[in-house]
């Protein structure tokens, strides 16, 4: 009987340490699973090709700060139209300031357009996306993300959509490029804080423009 005891004692011990050690804290516990990008967390990693037929991996800057902007040429909040973020030449002025506040920072396009949207190819879209860029003054690269795999990985949503990453691999800023009087380049304001070893403020903003035109519905809408 003791002997039963004991062994029931054991196993009740066991199973509650089991079940502690395995309880979910933090995000987690409230059903987080950081499936798309989130803030103070390591940023999806990616190898995509450009539209200049280079490859693109995000491992390769590491220790340098990487704005991702997710963008679509014929978007009139983002890519055509004379008041778009590139037409308007904002988006220009951003890359600029960027630099000048750490030379070092990357800034990316992302293009996760589905291929015949707007009776584009894929390659008829980069090329299209590449002389959006060329015309407001920079050189950007243009990274294809067809399948829309990048883009639903990080959950970007509209054109443009805003990612920055940290020298470290972490996400610390996701929205919009800038505000919507102009006056505030969120962008400018993010690197600068970093440059400087202080933290993004804010981190996390609204973002606005077209809905990213994936390939396929999302996966959650697709299996219901």
């Amino acid at each position: 009987m003791r002997m039963t005891h004991s062994f029931l004692a054991a196993t009740i011990a066991a199973s509650t340490a089991f079940l502690f050690a395995a309880a979910p804290v933090g995000d987690e516990a409230k059903g987080h699973k950081h499936d798309t990008a989130t803030i103070g967390h390591a940023a999806p990693t990616f190898t995509l090709t450009g539209a200049d037929g280079k490859t693109y991996n995000l491992a390769d800057y590491k220790g340098k700060t990487v704005v991702l902007e997710w963008f679509c040429s014929s978007c009139p909040a983002s890519g055509s139209g004379a008041n778009s973020y590139w037409g308007s030449g904002n988006a220009s002025k951003t890359v600029a300031g960027m630099k000048a506040a750490d030379a070092d920072a990357v800034y990316l396009a992302i293009d996760s357009t589905k291929d015949g949207h707007s009776g584009m190819t894929t390659a008829d879209e980069g090329k299209a996306s590449t002389e959006v860029i060329a015309k407001g003054g920079q050189s950007v690269p243009v990274l294809m993300d067809t399948s829309g795999k990048v883009g639903r990985e990080y959950g970007a949503k509209t054109t443009p959509h805003i990612f920055i990453v940290d020298g470290t691999g972490n996400v610390v800023y996701i929205g919009a490029p800038m505000s919507d009087d102009g006056k505030t380049s969120y962008i400018v304001d993010a690197v600068t804080a970093l440059k400087a070893g202080k933290p993004v403020n804010p981190s996390k903003t609204k973002n606005s423009g077209c809905g990213v035109k994936y390939a396929t519905p999302r996966p959650e809408k697709a299996a219901a």
